[in-house]
């Protein structure tokens, strides 16, 4: 990236995220506040020189401008790449789940050209003029219709003879009687399915569409004769409105499209926004890319499919684009998360640069230096004053100058910790939604095939004979087996018949099945089939049919003429396939920085369906937050939680169906996906602002008392502030050699060509203290009329209240560990009921017992 600096309303800004900064409204709404309060320094510096200050606040100024610089640059960078990690994820999504689903569409053109029901009309009917030929035509129809009643992503469905003559077509408003198109000499020609996205002849009301080919054989030998064609003609923009509707997101403008080899549009979430058949520019080795299209600058970003199973279907690319002006809107979040735990989790959590790191510490830097000189120009101010109202003005000036500070580091803490929260929200919901639509996407197929398979006329016919041996028909097996090596997400399909005995199975391994009853209501469930739509899952639990572990099974009923003969099961290969959908759905799952990212699905009382996190295993029961099982179908929801010691931020989404899976189909069965994004150790240093005690009065009160505050741990302590000769940084202070660490003797430092001791009174104190001191502050103690110093470690400065002496009370015997430290408290108002006691230390009792 360019690093050239450009003056940008009153900011430096990197050349080249110029033309995305003008359009980050949260960016600019920072710079607006950084830049006024830019100037109100500016002010301040002008008016320290009148009010006799030994404050110069030049260098703080100057260095909260550059650190504004930084900020915002690494602001807008953040939001980019934040915008082009959602445009990648949606564009590569979008890609891949049509390429998943076209999958299954090639094992159903191999499965549905082999079916006899079909070679048997084709042998039999070759001639349109035999008296049977048109009842038969009605009988083939109605199976095709069966199919798509079970398939309902295919809208029609053709069979042809070799020469191109319709014999059978699905959609009867379409007249065509005979096809010259090329898929099917390509048919003929190739021994697997032909894939084809043009316009078709025999479908000549659609510009373009999607359709699966295969040659009809007369038997499954691979050298056998070619008798016709059979076409499968998919629901292809229909899939991809489902697609688009459940990743596009309406704020942002933004359009999804698919796009072909030439960089034409062959589906678009919003058609009105980019057209079918708009040409676009599009580079899938990008990052991104900046582009124009109808007068409008535009974010782009082109993704190539990952493939599935070794499928990679045509050379196809998801594309999206967004509006510039629109790329960088803000987002809704329900997160409620502390601001300190946020700017914790970028010091220590993973992902996060070294400079961005840097900027709060840097912006804290500040602040403490900024601190230590106002306190030490309220100790000074008086010094040269000639006059009081001098001296109020000066007391103001320094309060403004701290209040300044205090509100520039605010919005610092707040913009990064913004940007934090931002990082760390990493898509969350969008991958648990890509979780659970594939899952349902996936089990829809699952649902259909063991209905379609159920009926198979062979299946019937030995169900029904009375001649053959049931148990072991070799006919059975054969079918079986084909089926099981097109459709290879299952271990084991099987019948049986309505007695519950297994007849046959489609796997060899599990042959010791066959002649086992059936022990559970499965039987019971299969003769309750009505329907050849019905069908029924088992619950997920641990079943023989999967060497007694978890997976689901699906059921349907086989009939003839209206009765049930028996059943087909379909043993779903769970533990491989669920892995699969997560490990695929979570953004580079693979590599070494994102192995802590893990995703699970679980059922509604949060049993483990699937997991990527080897210590969850399947069958128990996910330790969350029970409300994340009480949301509604379709909902997503994201948080940052504590887990196992560690934050990470979830997204949680609970399954909608898909078409009429779970939707239209009495199948109810909620699926929660849950993601989870590593953050960091929970085991954060969180540094917590410090209330400090701030004296406000109406009226002036002439009996006060300055004090000067300060922390050590989280004790509250104070100096009458003419026992305060000023605060300096504890980087002077050089350590001594000692032979006890525990000593309160630490070093010394030169002030004024002074050695002053310098001392640590925690333990004096009670106070464990597990931050590093930042101040040294000096005082004075009196020895034999000469004036000498010691200095006093401390963690943070406080302010310096004036103080009405009334609310100074003395204490005797106040006693702290072995010393007698204290001997005064500043009692907080009545009505202040949040103020912390503020404790004086006795400055003799430091002398008497520590320094002589």
């Amino acid at each position: 990236m360019n690093n050239q600096l450009i003056n940008y309303k009153g900011i430096e800004v990197k050349s080249d995220l110029l033309q995305y900064f003008k359009h980050m409204v949260l960016v600019d709404e920072y710079r607006e506040e950084l830049v006024s309060l830019s100037k109100s320094w500016d002010n301040l510096s002008l008016l320290s020189h009148f009010g006799n200050s030994s404050a110069n606040i030049n260098e703080t100024k100057n260095n909260f401008s550059k650190l504004t610089s930084k900020l915002l640059n690494h602001l807008s960078n953040e939001l980019l790449e934040k915008t082009i990690r959602q445009m990648n994820f949606k564009s590569q999504i979008s890609i891949d789940i049509v390429i998943r689903n076209l999958f299954e569409r090639t094992a159903d053109i191999g499965f549905l050209s082999t079916d006899n029901d079909i070679r048997e009309f084709i042998e039999n009917n070759k001639n349109r003029y035999d008296h049977d030929f048109t009842n038969n035509v009605k009988i083939l129809r109605n199976r095709f219709l069966e199919y798509t009643q079970k398939y309902s992503v295919y809208y029609d469905i053709v069979l042809m003879d070799t020469k191109g003559k319709v014999l059978v077509q699905l959609d009867k408003n379409q007249k065509i009687d005979k096809s010259e198109d090329e898929i099917i000499n390509l048919s003929l020609s190739s021994n697997d399915y032909v894939e084809s996205f043009k316009y078709h002849d025999f479908i000549p009301n659609r510009k373009k569409s999607l359709v699966y080919a295969s040659k009809v054989t007369k038997t499954n030998d691979p050298n056998s004769e070619a008798i016709g064609v059979l076409c499968l003609c998919f629901r292809f923009q229909d899939e991809m409105k489902g697609i688009f509707n459940n990743l596009k997101d309406n704020k942002n403008k933004e359009c999804l499209t698919i796009l072909d080899k030439d960089g034409v549009v062959i589906a678009s979430s919003d058609k009105y926004h980019v057209n079918l058949g708009t040409i676009l520019e599009f580079n899938p080795n990008s990052k991104f890319s900046v582009v124009s299209h109808a007068g409008r600058d535009y974010l782009a970003k082109t993704c190539k499919t990952t493939g599935y199973q070794g499928y990679f279907g045509q050379e196809w690319y998801g594309h999206i684009m967004v509006p510039l002006e629109y790329a960088f809107v803000s987002e809704d979040d329900n997160l409620n998360i502390d601001q300190d735990i946020l700017l914790a989790i970028l010091q220590e959590g993973e992902g996060f640069s070294d400079e961005l790191k840097k900027i709060p510490l840097e912006a804290n830097n500040i602040q403490v230096n900024l601190n230590r000189l106002v306190w030490n120009g309220n100790i000074n101010k008086g010094e040269h004053d000639q006059s009081e109202m001098t001296r109020t003005f000066s007391r103001a000036l320094l309060n403004e100058i701290s209040s300044t500070g205090e509100k520039t580091k605010k919005i610092f803490d707040l913009s990064i910790a913004n940007l934090t929260k931002t990082i760390i929200l990493n898509n969350a919901t969008y991958v648990a939604s890509l979780m659970v639509d594939i899952m349902d996407r996936n089990l829809y197929e699952r649902a259909n095939d063991c209905r379609w398979w159920a009926l198979t006329q062979d299946f019937m016919d030995v169900l029904t004979s009375s001649n053959v041996d049931k148990t072991h028909n070799p006919k059975l097996t054969e079918i079986l087996k084909y089926i099981n090596n097109l459709y290879t997400v299952y271990t084991n399909l099987f019948i049986y018949d309505t007695n519950g005995i297994i007849l046959a199975v489609s796997n060899e391994k599990e042959k010791h099945l066959i002649g086992m009853q059936l022990n559970d209501n499965t039987v019971e469930k299969t003769m309750d089939i009505k329907d050849n739509n019905d069908y029924f899952v088992s619950k997920f639990k641990k079943t023989k049919f999967y060497n007694d572990d978890f997976t689901y099974n699906y059921y349907a009923s086989i009939k003839s003429d209206e009765k049930v003969v028996g059943g087909i099961g379909v043993v779903f290969d769970s533990k491989v396939e669920f892995k699969a959908m997560l490990e695929e759905s979570i953004p580079n799952f693979k590599s070494s920085e994102d192995e802590k990212r893990f995703g699970v699905f679980t059922d509604k009382s949060g049993l483990i369906i699937s997991s990527t996190n080897e210590e969850l295993k399947v069958g128990t029961v996910l330790d969350i937050d029970s409300k994340l099982f009480n949301m509604v179908n379709g909902e997503t929801h994201s948080e940052i939680i504590v887990y196992n010691g560690n934050y990470y931020a979830i997204g949680v989404k609970c399954s909608q169906g898909y078409r009429e899976y779970k939707v239209s189909d009495n199948y109810s069965n909620d699926v929660y996906a849950i993601f989870f994004s590593y953050i960091s150790s929970a085991e954060l240093k969180i540094s917590h602002t410090k209330e400090i005690f701030k004296e406000v009065s109406g009226n002036k009160i002439e009996n006060t008392q300055e004090v000067g505050t300060f922390y050590i741990g989280g004790k509250w302590l104070g100096v009458e502030i003419e026992n305060v000769i000023e605060v300096v940084s504890v980087d002077k202070l050089e350590l001594s050699p000692t032979l006890d660490n525990d000593h309160y003797f630490k070093g010394t430092l030169i002030y004024k060509n002074n050695a002053v001791g310098v001392i640590d009174i925690k333990n004096f104190l009670g106070e464990e203290i597990d931050r590093e001191y930042k101040e040294v502050v000096i005082i004075k103690h009196f020895d034999k009329n000469s004036e000498n110093y010691i200095g006093i470690l401390v963690n943070e400065l406080g302010d310096i209240p004036e103080v009405p002496k009334t609310r100074i009370k003395k204490i005797d015997n106040y006693l702290l560990g072995s010393c007698t430290l204290i001997n005064k408290v500043v009692v907080p108002q009545e009505e202040d009921k949040e103020s912390k006691l503020l404790s004086i230390l006795d400055i003799a009792m430091l002398k008497d017992n520590l320094v002589e």
